[in-house]
């Protein structure tokens, strides 16, 4: 007996990530091909894509200034419930979020979808409906403190390429929204299919790493405007190869290590030993993209007392080694990127 087609409906709008849209659709459509190539495809479930505007008309221009097309408005879902539906992201998706009109729409329509999904940005959308409060969710790297700001009782993951917890899913940035997708076809249609439509589309079927690997690794570290801490954080920044105490950067500051301590977590956000090690790792990482110095050389001027610590170190919190991230993101050679 044939099972019926199962919807997919993207929300898309103006200024949307285009990759956001087509990596999905393009998931869906080549998972299609696959099942109708197969003996026995009536009897699996197929998808059918729609492209719904979040917007009163059907046209929107993606960022990449394309002109779509889409199949119809928010509006016509009442009639029409997908089986699943994917909000995109995009620029715009964090004003979006407070459109107080769309915002009740979708908490009109949410309830009666069977699944429900972000990419990106698209996660500041779902998580206004409230349907993400106390649940583990994720968006983009670069809007991780600003989500986490406007949302605090979503349980944000800013590592996982994609989250699931109950009907709703939610993916970190573009690209990852193919990585959720493949998930969706294997939760329908089993795991072997979705390696099949990965090989296919030449994408990761499980992408090695999290998320933390694409932060840039210069982040966090901005200047302290009060002058003695700022001494303290430039003596940290011009000293990782060196035994970095608290004791020591608190006289450095003229500060009780109590007093320092707790101005220096106030300003950074992060207690003076955490902060260390963050710059450790940012250094080592920023040695590996942009200089031909071995791994256990890096380990050495960045404080770690061996390349195996560092190593640990990038599984604990980038969920890869040295020399893969050398080999994702190093400017130099392909013969220093196969280093091991």
């Amino acid at each position: 007996m044939t099972q019926p087609l199962l919807e997919i409906t993207l929300l898309a709008y103006d200024e949307a990530n285009a990759v956001d849209v087509f990596g999905p659709l393009q998931v869906f459509a080549s998972a299609n091909e696959l099942l109708e190539a197969q003996p026995n495809h009536l009897a699996k479930p197929r998808y059918r894509t729609r492209l719904i505007s979040l917007q009163a008309t059907p046209e929107v221009k993606l960022a990449t200034q394309t002109q779509v097309l889409c199949d119809g408005v928010l509006a016509d879902l009442a009639a029409s419930i997908p089986d699943t539906l994917i909000i995109v992201g995009g620029t715009p998706a964090i004003s979006l979020a407070q459109d107080s009109n769309l915002i009740q729409s979708l908490q009109k329509l949410l309830p009666s979808v069977r699944r429900v999904a972000s990419v990106c940005s698209g996660a500041f959308i779902l998580a206004a409906t409230g349907v993400l409060n106390g649940r583990r969710a994720t968006t983009h790297w670069n809007r991780y403190a600003e989500f986490r700001a406007r949302f605090p009782e979503v349980q944000l993951d800013i590592d996982a390429l994609f989250t699931h917890d109950g009907k709703y899913y939610c993916s970190a940035g573009v690209t990852t929204g193919i990585d959720l997708s493949l998930q969706l076809v294997q939760d329908d249609c089993g795991q072997r299919l979705a390696l099949e439509t990965a090989r296919q589309m030449v994408a990761f079927y499980h992408r090695p790493g999290g998320q933390n690997q694409f932060n840039s690794p210069i982040t966090g570290s901005c200047e302290l405007q009060h002058p003695a801490l700022r001494k303290a954080q430039n003596y940290i920044h011009q000293h990782l190869d060196q035994t970095l105490e608290v004791t020591a950067l608190a006289d450095l500051a003229a500060m009780s290590v109590r007093n320092f301590s707790r101005q220096f977590t106030a300003e950074t956000g992060l207690a003076p030993s955490r902060y260390i090690a963050q710059v450790r790792l940012n250094q080592a990482r920023w040695l590996l993209e942009t200089s031909e110095l071995a791994i256990p050389t890096i380990a050495q001027r960045c404080g770690f007392q061996s390349s195996d610590i560092l190593r640990r170190k990038f599984l604990q919190v980038l969920k890869v080694a040295p020399a893969d991230y050398r080999k994702r993101f190093s400017v130099y050679t392909k013969e220093l990127a196969d280093e091991s």
